[in-house]
């Protein structure tokens, strides 16, 4: 834990130690697990995710009283103050990081257990969905997928998580701290399922009165270009580099690349502003044309599609809330006749060959 989080521990004016140093100072008694209840150990959850009483009692649908009553509850059964009020908000003492991780696994075991049993009805549900998703997906797929949940599921929660190494890519979606993963990846450890969404390419795009390329992008246009190269960390999108850059090392001229960019946001009023031309997927070109003035252009080059995909660990392949998740996505992206339901597994402990379903 970082230092700036922890409150001051030294002794105060009276040479006494402050409250907080005092109980971490306690032996801890043993807790009575009678006194625990689930709403107790969701309150702890909530708390510790959003690091604020007042967003975990917004996601609890609780009262923020209602919420630091139950905190209180738990700071007398565990002997221990478990979150500590700093400028960055409530940070956990190192007792409540301890509990944490088991904590949290043991509320999705146990929903999962309700919902298979009893069913998960989206209508009524509030349950937090967590997405592996870059900013490109952001800008160029949830919308859609928001606007279906506002309509069918008004209470559910979704929360896009920036994505990490490929190893801690399977780690969240194993422990189900991350339901799905979406978007263009190179590779995916563990056992994962994983279905296709659709295909996409490539496109160019230019601000809409650029001076030197119209209505089509020529070869020697596309030369002459000064160039902003989108490169985001943790997805595939560098393979399309290397064709880029063996066209330019073909056609013998050295390549002007004005900027480089590790992330979407930017790139629609930077290409509108500027003679720059990017080359991003189309569906990301599309959601910049719906807010600036750009030109989306084939390009003169050949550069392979790539497939957009979910990703679920195999312990949640069954979870009913995690199925109605999938088939959001399915609905809204697969492009091919999906009416024989739930897809069956592309790979377990594997995916590098990954099956389009439907």
């Amino acid at each position: 834990m970082r230092g700036s989080l922890l409150p001051d521990t030294r002794k105060g004016a009276s040479g006494q130690l402050p409250r907080y140093h005092a109980a971490m100072s306690r032996s801890h008694s043993a807790v009575n697990f009678a006194s625990l209840d689930l709403n107790l150990l969701r309150v702890f959850d909530a708390i510790y995710t959003t690091r604020s009483v007042t967003t975990a009692s917004s996601t609890l649908h609780l009262t923020q009283p209602a919420v630091s009553k139950q905190l209180n509850r738990l700071r007398e059964i565990f002997d221990d103050p478990l979150f500590v009020r700093t400028v960055e908000g409530m940070a956990p003492t190192p007792r409540a990081e301890v509990l944490a991780g088991p904590i949290h696994r043991a509320l999705i075991d146990v929903r999962s257990a309700f919902d298979r049993q009893v069913g998960f009805d989206p209508a009524a549900s509030d349950r937090t969905f967590r997405i592996f998703m870059n900013d490109a997906g952001q800008l160029a797929l949830l919308p859609r997928l928001l606007a279906l949940v506002a309509a069918e599921a008004p209470q559910i929660n979704v929360e896009t998580i920036q994505m990490p190494t490929a190893r801690m890519r399977a780690v969240g979606l194993e422990s189900g701290d991350v339901d799905l993963a979406v978007g263009y990846f190179e590779d995916f450890d563990g056992s994962i399922h994983c279905q296709v969404l659709f295909e996409e390419h490539y496109v160019g795009m230019v601000r809409e009165d650029h001076p030197d390329i119209g209505e089509t992008l020529s070869f020697e246009q596309f030369l002459r270009a000064s160039h902003v190269v989108y490169q985001p960390a943790g997805g595939g999108h560098a393979s399309q580099e290397t064709f880029m850059d063996k066209a330019f090392w073909a056609a013998g001229v050295q390549r002007r690349v004005a900027v480089r960019l590790g992330h979407v946001v930017g790139i629609s009023s930077m290409v509108s502003n500027t003679d720059h031309l990017v080359v991003i997927p189309h569906l990301i070109a599309q959601a910049c044309a719906r807010l600036v003035a750009v030109r989306i252009l084939e390009l003169p080059i050949e550069i392979p599609h790539f497939k957009v995909t979910q990703y679920w660990h195999d312990r949640f392949h069954a979870d009913p809330g995690n199925q109605w998740l999938r088939g959001l996505f399915r609905r809204l992206y697969v492009t091919r006749d999906t009416s024989a339901g739930e897809p069956v597994p592309a790979s377990i402990g594997s995916v590098s060959a990954a099956i389009e379903y439907g």
